[in-house]
């Protein structure tokens, strides 16, 4: 049975009344009934639900927009909108506050349920995705290997401190740039430029010395590093590439 937490905010009582008796009966906690946004914004952050089934129309100088708003500011709640209004104004307006779903009234039991299924799913997911995108964020941070993602175009992504460290860019200077520009590769011994890696690797071209041979890394600064350096492609779905890893480290002698 679903234990989640459920804030209604309605300003009709009678409304109101019936969903909590809904929700209850499908097996949600309602940690209360409230009419107007302050308090709705009040009773969140006290009893921190796990979703909000908040009516855009509400008496009073925050109407369920503007409370949704608020709440997801402070405490990231997701919501879903009760609303009889499914004009297009209203709908513009709601749509910055990524609201999970909509329920247009009058609903029935079915259409609740089927609601509060699919967005407390998308909302686990969600979460799901964003503490693994910090674990990931987390790792890169640490590692001693730089490495330095890009998008199909070659334009750089993502620079780890230590990749920042050796190419002598910063992240928010490097993104959006050509990976050419940012990560200059020589031939050690000739010091003749190489196709990036990255690039050699979306572009499907051949390059059998890559990652058996160092290389010669010139920096932003003009100082130079003999690197080993290797690089992976990453594919969408429908195995088309969707950029490039590279990953790559100071030479040993």
């Amino acid at each position: 049975m679903a234990q989640e937490k459920i804030l209604i905010v309605d300003d009709e009582v009678v409304v109101a009344e019936d969903i909590r008796r809904q929700l209850r009966s499908l097996g949600y906690v309602v940690v209360g009934v409230v009419a107007s946004g302050s308090e709705a914004v009040d009773v969140a952050g006290e009893h921190r639900p796990d979703l909000i089934l908040m009516d855009i129309k509400l008496k009073g100088p925050l109407d369920g927009i503007d409370a949704a708003r608020t709440i997801q500011s402070r405490y990231g709640i997701p919501v879903i909108y009760l609303t009889a209004f499914s004009d297009e104004d209203t709908l513009e307006r709601a749509r910055p506050t990524l609201p999970l779903a909509y329920l247009i009234k009058p609903f029935v039991s079915s259409d609740l349920r089927a609601a509060l299924e699919l967005a407390l799913f998308r909302h686990r997911v969600s979460r799901i995705a964003e503490q693994r995108s910090r674990w990931l964020d987390s790792v890169l941070h640490s590692m001693s290997d730089a490495v330095v993602t890009i998008d199909p175009q070659g334009k750089v992504t993502l620079l780890n401190p230590a990749a920042e460290g050796l190419t002598g860019w910063s992240q928010p200077d490097a993104l959006g740039k050509a990976i050419q520009d940012v990560m200059v590769v020589m031939d050690a011994q000739r010091r003749t430029p190489l196709v990036n890696p990255g690039l050699a690797a979306l572009q499907n071209i051949q390059r059998g010395d890559s990652g058996k041979r160092p290389f010669l890394l010139m920096s932003r600064q003009g100082v130079e590093h003999v690197i080993h350096e290797s690089a992976t492609v990453i594919q969408d779905e429908q195995g088309a590439p969707s950029g490039a890893v590279l990953v790559f480290r100071l030479a040993t002698t």
